[in-house]
């Protein structure tokens, strides 16, 4: 009986989409005059017999809306308070750039509230093989809103669920139904613009936990194989808004965006600007959404052009990855907090992630197989699989800087085999036996530089290169170990001189998300991580080039660095540059190209704010922005009574040079204080 049930439910819902199918052709543009209709649905007072054209005349089921095909400027609003039992919104009809069909709600009180119970079936085809014959690419799902090829859609404050009926007797199944809150289809409508969904709290979405690639979870966006690509164009997203969002117990994901049927144009380690461009989706954002317990990963982007992922809440990922929940079989059984999967230039910043369920991975951050990661502004604590990974060999060029890491475990860097990655200007707070480089994720490249590395626990040896993980050490403060880097010749072993470290949020801000608030921590938490103004850690870094600029709590970076994620307001006398050739020993400045101005050297030498600066020529006279520089000028800086000289010197392919004088290196003498007076001819 009840196999007869579920496949007449199939039936019915195979023949609703089909006569629901989306149109191939984009929506017509219309005037700005144009408004669309306005449709009420209400489970309170409405009536399917209604026209749904006003409050008092609500239409009674979602499904009426189904059945139309929305235009431009069409708006479908539900009362709140309202419960849709065993409904869906399939939704039929695109929007265009001027007028978007908005989803939202009515009146006063709750949200109203799609309870879907596995309905809404829809059958899911990338239409070609994915990167793993494990890979699941095609099935039934069960979603309580579809987006299939419609764009220009903009949906707020709705509640959705969408639990498991009778019908899954075993919720962890191999075969156990796919499901969603809301799922969204590129496929025959070339690039799908402008999906924007806000304020929506979706939880109880009762999906399987073994499909990675299905849309599968709280909220999911996919990419299929076109019908006919000559007619349609490539499928891909651009212009993706998820923000201020609650994500609760639902499994597999809760925010993926998005998986593509042209994941072969993404082979290999370096991805192509010329590929993300033509395959990948762009202006993808994710913002401000809270997600709690999902039974796999948090948020993930996927081939995506410079996603933005910032001020999100990861709390207790991978609830469902352990050998209970997820017994059917060992493949995929891994699972991390925020991260991408195959993204170019992607930028993770000011996100928390914490209590991420201990698996093979479990790690708060995770730097997957893509090209030019960022993280940069983050707080992880009690995370089981530790603070950040580096996956493998096709991670390549990843940053990962100014983060705080508390009471993370398992192993602080996970850095399995990957071809390089630049760790710095972190703090790592780091709790009694829980090790720097977690065992098992080793033999990857990393330079770690400029980073407090604290061991909050007894005095312990570390083991800095655990099994041949190629780590390159410098200007790192190591605090309550017995040994060092042998290679970090700057290396810092006092106390830092936290103002009050170890006490930074263990728990979620509670904040409800709005585009009025952020729902991370204010900095105001974080004050115990500054140090205090007689820190070892202060001016002892290494600069680096293209340093982002700030610090963990928004302090300009320039000139000489602190150690750890944040940057005191005590200055150095010392210029660096991210262009300019700087040698610190002779206090030269080389590869200054023929016709810069004062104003374009400027811009482009890094020293501290509190420093006065000045070029100078060669009888001293102090040179305006618009005046050109030339070899044998001077670059004075100045704080105070302390002063210092630099000297542009000639590029040895005349692009700049001076042919009156330049400098003599034999009589360069040494100041106090370690600066360099000099005598020109």
């Amino acid at each position: 009986m009840i196999k007869k049930v579920f496949a007449m439910a199939v039936s019915c819902t195979m023949l609703l989409q089909t006569l629901a199918s989306p149109l191939i052709v984009k929506a017509e543009t219309v005037n700005d005059d144009i408004v669309g209709t306005t449709y009420y649905v209400s489970s309170l007072d409405g009536n399917d017999n209604n026209n749904g054209l006003s409050e008092k005349d609500a239409f009674y089921s979602l499904q009426k809306i189904n059945d139309i095909e929305l235009k431009p400027g069409d708006k479908v609003l539900l009362e709140a308070g309202s419960v849709f039992t065993n409904g869906f919104l399939h939704v039929n009809g695109s929007g265009s750039e001027e007028a978007p069909i908005e989803i939202n709600k009515y009146g006063e009180g709750n949200n109203p509230r799609i309870d879907t119970n596995g309905q809404g079936i829809w059958y899911q085809d990338y239409g070609k093989p994915l990167d793993s014959s494990s890979h699941k690419l095609k099935g039934y799902v069960s979603s309580s809103i579809l987006l299939y090829d419609v764009e220009y859609i903009n949906i707020k404050n709705l509640e959705i669920t969408n639990n498991a009926p009778e019908i899954d007797s075993v919720y962890n199944d191999l075969n156990t139904m796919n499901r969603t809150g809301v799922a969204a289809v590129a496929k025959n409508k070339g690039t799908v613009d402008h999906i924007y969904l806000d304020g929506l709290n979706v939880h109880d979405v009762k999906g399987n936990v073994y499909d990675k690639h299905m849309n599968n979870g709280g909220i999911y966006f996919t990419v299929f194989k076109p019908d006919n690509e000559s007619e349609t164009g490539i499928s891909k997203y651009n212009d993706v808004k998820i923000e201020n969002c609650i994500v609760e117990n639902v499994n597999r994901w809760g925010i993926a965006v998005g998986y593509t049927a042209y994941w072969d144009q993404f082979t290999g380690a370096e991805i192509s600007d010329e590929a993300i461009a033509k395959y990948g989706s762009t202006g993808v954002e994710i913002r401000n959404n809270y997600v709690k317990d999902a039974g796999g990963d948090s948020i993930t982007t996927r081939y995506c052009d410079r996603p933005i992922i910032e001020y999100n809440v990861s709390d207790g990922a991978a609830r469902q990855i352990n050998t209970t929940d997820y017994s059917q079989t060992g493949s995929g059984r891994v699972a991390a907090g925020i991260w991408p999967w195959k993204c170019k230039n992607a930028v993770f910043q000011y996100n928390e992630a914490f209590d991420t369920c201990v698996n093979q991975d479990g790690q708060a951050w995770d730097a997957d197989s893509g090209d030019g990661t960022i993280y940069q502004y983050n707080y992880s604590h009690n995370n089981g699989g530790g603070t950040v990974m580096v996956c493998l060999g096709e991670a390549i060029n990843t940053v990962f800087r100014y983060n705080i890491s508390q009471n993370d475990l398992g192993g602080i860097l996970n850095l399995p085999n990957h071809p390089n990655a630049d760790i710095y200007n972190n703090t790592f707070y780091i709790k009694e036996g829980v090790p720097f480089i977690r065992p098992g994720m080793t033999g990857g490249i990393a330079t770690i530089e400029n980073n407090i590395i604290y061991n909050a626990g007894s005095e312990k040896e570390e083991n800095w290169t655990l099994n041949n993980t190629r780590a390159t050490y410098s200007n790192n403060l190591y605090f309550n170990y017995s040994n060092t880097p042998s290679e970090d010749q700057n290396a810092v072993t006092e106390d830092p001189k936290f103002v009050n470290a170890g006490n930074a949020p263990s728990s979620y801000t509670g904040i409800l998300p709005s585009n009025d608030d952020k729902i991370t921590h204010d900095l105001t938490a974080f004050e115990g991580y500054k140090l205090q103004d007689d820190s070892p850690a202060i001016n002892a870094g290494k600069f680096i080039e293209n340093n982002g600029g700030i610090d963990f709590f928004g302090n300009e970076v320039k000139g000489t660095p602190d150690i750890g994620a944040y940057e005191s307001n005590i200055t150095t006398l010392i210029l660096y540059s991210d262009v300019y050739d700087i040698n610190q020993e002779s206090l030269t400045i080389s590869g200054v190209e023929k016709n810069t101005t004062v104003e374009v050297l400027l811009s482009n030498l890094s020293y501290d704010k509190e420093i006065t600066i000045e070029i100078l020529d060669k009888k001293d006279n102090i040179l305006s922005n618009s005046d050109l520089v030339s070899g044998g000028y001077k670059v004075r800086i100045s704080l105070n009574d302390r002063v210092k000289e630099y000297i542009i010197s000639a590029n040895e392919d005349n692009s700049i040079h001076s042919s009156i004088y330049m400098q003599d290196e034999s009589k360069i003498g040494r100041a106090s204080c370690r600066e360099r007076v000099f005598w020109v001819v």
